[in-house]
């Protein structure tokens, strides 16, 4: 089906508000959108743009330079010299804060839940690559209270610290972000002389938020199709209560209720960061049709979603869907034994 959207030019009002929150600039943007062909054809149709958001530059990419442009904007305005960070082990957060940390001159303290691994792969050697200094802890509880410690004792010694996990602008800059890249979006298929059907991304709430708050801004009539990877939050709560802090923030009288978010979690599989089937077969399938590459833990279970729902029939040749690629690329190389089985068997 076709839907009715207001040409790109009466965005612009929405673009105002934004720019009236603090950023610092970070990322590459506006980021490409690619149409699919091959992948369309493999799937029997709709039509499937991705929207590259792993080119966004600093420290390989990803979705979560946009976002760091808000939150290191408040962040620099108490003029730090280190920011300390708690993140996952693997966490695409992490390496893509460290890299924006160097750009903004700042040293970075990364305290990662997990043990350290036998082997270094993946974000986590890019961690290292990037120069930040790596604590580990093996519970939230004992992550939060090293956060506080070294930030201790960074003022002890004369540092200037601040924690990003604090950070008031944590959720709400994800949110900000993806109401931007919803206009990249339009105005990108707009270009292309259609409109969207859906909008697909891996979403734990914060960046769906964003999409769906400028749903509604924009009138576009589009369906926002959030894929979980991990069953800690309960999705729809989480988003609703996001996006109506970040219409707060713009001074928007907008309400977002649970009931309007879409988020499928049937594809987490045995759990956050582990890859699942349907996850690799996604990822082969996006490589070997357009070159693109996910990983199997965030980008690979959203496209699996977006697969299951094409192959459920829940789309004609006539829809368009986009596909959000919020990077993740190093995860690929910690679980190369999924893609060379048979070079790792009886190891």
């Amino acid at each position: 089906m076709m839907l009715h959207h207001p040409a790109p030019s009466n965005f612009q009002w929405i673009r105002d508000c934004i720019a009236q929150v603090p950023r610092v600039k970070i990322a590459i943007t506006p980021t490409p959108l690619e149409e699919a062909t091959n992948l369309s054809k493999a799937l029997g149709g709709p039509r499937i743009f991705i929207k590259r958001d792993d080119l966004t530059g600093v420290a390989l990419g990803g979705n979560k330079l946009r976002n760091l442009e808000f939150r290191l904007a408040r962040t620099m305005a108490d003029n730090p010299d280190t920011v300390i960070v708690g993140l996952d082990l693997q966490s695409n957060s992490a390496r893509q804060t460290v890299g924006a940390c160097n750009k903004l001159g700042l040293e970075t303290i990364l305290v990662l839940e997990g043990r350290r691994p036998d082997i270094v792969q993946g974000n986590l050697l890019m961690d290292y690559l990037l120069g930040a200094e790596v604590h580990f802890a093996e519970t939230r509880d004992e992550q939060r209270r090293l956060l506080d410690s070294l930030a201790e004792q960074c003022r002890s010694a004369g540092g200037r610290p601040h924690i990003l996990n604090d950070n008031p602008m944590f959720d709400i800059a994800s949110a900000l972000a993806y109401i931007e890249t919803t206009l990249e979006i339009l105005d990108g298929l707009d270009a292309a002389e259609t409109r969207p059907t859906a909008i697909y991304m891996s979403s734990s709430g914060k960046g769906q938020a964003g999409i769906v708050l400028a749903q509604r801004l924009t009138n576009a009539g589009f369906q926002m199709q959030g894929i979980t990877a991990t069953d800690e939050f309960h999705v729809p709560s989480r988003t609703a209560a996001i996006a109506n802090e970040t219409a707060a923030a713009l001074g928007l009288n907008i309400v977002i209720t649970e009931e309007e978010i879409h988020n499928d979690d049937r594809f987490v599989g045995a759990g956050y960061g582990i890859p699942s089937e349907e996850a690799v077969e996604a990822t082969r399938l996006f490589a070997r049709t357009e070159g693109v590459i996910l990983d199997p833990i965030y980008t690979g279970k959203a496209a699996a979603g977006m697969i299951s729902h094409i192959r459920e029939g829940r789309y004609t040749k006539d829809d368009v869907l986009v596909f959000v690629h919020t990077g993740g690329n190093p995860a690929v190389f910690s679980w190369n034994q999924l893609w060379l089985p048979e070079a790792y068997q009886g190891t």
